[in-house]
């Protein structure tokens, strides 16, 4: 049966021949058996929360929210195996009932846990890298329906490969994962003028576990998220606070203000200015790992980063408001800036130098193509690497460039699947 597909943010739309949701490891295996005999293109789908085109159907489309187990827990080697389908948000559960913890998480946990790896989903942390670095094993479903099995006793040397896969070398079956000992987080947030907080970022990364920047153009202050790991008891905001902050100013005040500011784009830096006064508020509080690092769901909008050299960062910044002013574009929508630690993936925007993402958005499609062609710009002026769930516009060669070990991985996709089986039209124009 047809399926129309739509991603989260409803910018990629289209149409799979056929929809699945199998509940074993056997079922997917016949599954792509079946789309190989019959010449047909396989794609994945979890949460749909990509801007890219990562996703998007052609043939047949799996969704493995039925295939979604803990299979193991080594509360000793503080690791966990599990199914790719599982929710990140129901894992993040499991684990803290077992006095574990993921490592770092992203903005949401919406996500399946092979797919958040599979694009290289991340959180903030110079100390921490993206979420498939915690991934010590893999299960790999391949195009021919064979097993591929990589972990320290076997293919090691693909791990730094499959971690992040764009989901063209196979389908994710199982993971293994390192976690620690369960933690929670200190928020202490504030905020402090543009200038200062370009001054000071060098020392806020090296002193905060965990840094986030938010800075709304137009507006003069930087949001500053430090949290900070601890075992101290949980210190929680009040049910009260928590709808007004979670609820009411996301889905209501905030809502009202974007739909404003799109009406009036000359309101916007007047709406950003009062954003600055009513959100950026000193906090102080202990929570969950998930309450601290996940946000409210915001409003549909428009998304795209790119993660460049961590020494780069101030400058970036500077110049990206330096073009937001020069080109007279009405932002409305916050700009995000997170740190992460170097890694050896082959695809990961952080691939061997300490990152710093810097995300773009907007609410409406009012600038946003001249938005994101500057922003492109200054992201490769600084040797910039788009993050592959995120919009992004620059044609394949800029984007092989900038990743050094881009052409061996098209060359080892291809090998794995001579016949395109996981391709769609974006992975077949980057790899094909």
């Amino acid at each position: 049966m047809a399926y129309k597909f739509k991603n989260w943010a409803g910018n990629v739309t289209g149409t799979a021949e056929h929809y699945f949701q199998p509940n074993s490891e056997n079922e997917i295996i016949s599954i792509v058996k079946d789309a190989v005999a019959k010449n047909k293109k396989i794609k994945l789908v979890g949460a749909a929360h990509s801007w890219s085109a990562l996703a998007l159907p052609t043939h047949y489309l799996i969704n493995l929210d039925n295939y979604n187990k803990v299979l193991e827990i080594d509360k000793e080697k503080k690791q966990v195996r599990v199914q790719g389908g599982i929710r990140i948000k129901n894992l993040n559960v499991i684990l803290r009932e077992n006095g574990l913890s993921l490592a770092n998480l992203g903005s949401i946990s919406e996500q399946s846990i092979a797919g958040a790896i599979s694009t290289g989903t991340h959180g903030t942390g110079i100390k921490f890298g993206n979420l498939s670095t915690q991934v010590i094993a893999m299960k790999l479903i391949l195009a021919d329906g064979s097993i591929l099995n990589i972990s320290e006793n076997e293919n090691t040397e693909l791990l730094p490969v499959v971690r992040i896969n764009l989901g063209v070398l196979g389908i994710v079956s199982e993971l293994t994962i390192q976690c620690v000992d369960v933690f929670n987080l200190r928020d202490e947030s504030y905020a402090l003028p543009f200038e200062e907080t370009l001054e000071k970022i060098p020392e806020l990364i090296q002193t905060t576990d965990h840094l986030k920047l938010w800075w709304f153009p137009h507006a003069p202050l930087v949001g500053i998220y430090r949290y900070f790991r601890t075992q101290e008891e949980l210190r929680p905001r009040s049910s009260f606070q928590k709808f007004i902050d979670d609820s009411f100013l996301v889905n209501v005040f905030f809502v009202f203000m974007l739909r404003l500011g799109d009406w009036f784009p000359k309101l916007v830096p007047s709406i950003n200015k009062l954003i600055n006064k009513i959100h950026f508020k000193k906090v102080s509080r202990i929570e969950k790992t998930w309450e601290v690092f996940n946000v409210p769901m915001p409003p549909v909008h428009y998304e795209t980063e790119y993660a460049i050299a961590v020494e780069h960062a101030s400058e970036a910044l500077k110049k990206l408001k330096e073009m937001i002013e020069h080109k007279k574009l009405y932002i409305n929508f916050v700009v995000e800036v997170r740190f992460v630690k170097a890694d050896d993936s082959w695809l990961s925007p952080a691939y061997k130098r300490n990152a710093c993402y810097i995300g773009a958005y907007q609410y409406g499609d009012r600038y946003w193509k001249e938005y994101v062609k500057g922003f492109e710009e200054i992201m490769f002026s600084f040797g910039g690497r788009p993050h592959w769930p995120k919009e992004f516009t620059a044609d394949k060669d800029k984007i092989s460039k900038s990743f050094p070990e881009f052409e061996q991985f098209r060359l080892l996709k291809n090998k794995l699947d001579p016949k395109g089986v996981f391709n769609n039209g974006l992975t077949q124009h980057l790899f094909g």
